[in-house]
């Protein structure tokens, strides 16, 4: 090899990440009437998955595991990423009621 020459290792595939309200997927998941196994095998994720993202208010997941778990809520991701549910919390909006 001479000096110009660069090796280049083969990449690794991203896993792209997204935080998950896990309080909302709580929510949504008892308004369906779904246990925590349930929605596991309608999404096809494991049951030890949905426990861990319902234990915290943000938790960090997969995008792919978002979007499973929206489709067998059938709801939109953005009803369960955090993100999507708190819009109001990061751009410093306040309703009428807190002036």
């Amino acid at each position: 090899m001479t000096g110009g020459d660069q090796v280049t290792q083969p990449r690794r595939a991203q896993r792209w990440t997204t935080v998950l309200d896990g309080t909302r997927l709580r929510e949504l998941r008892l308004q369906h009437g779904l246990s925590q196994e349930k929605l596991a095998d309608r999404a096809g994720v494991s049951l030890t998955t949905v426990a861990r993202l319902e234990s915290q208010p943000k938790s960090p997941c997969r995008c792919q595991t978002l979007a499973r778990l929206a489709t067998a809520l059938a709801e939109e991701p953005a009803t369960i990423s955090y993100a999507g549910t708190r819009t109001d919390d990061r751009d410093g909006s306040r309703s009428d009621d807190e002036h």
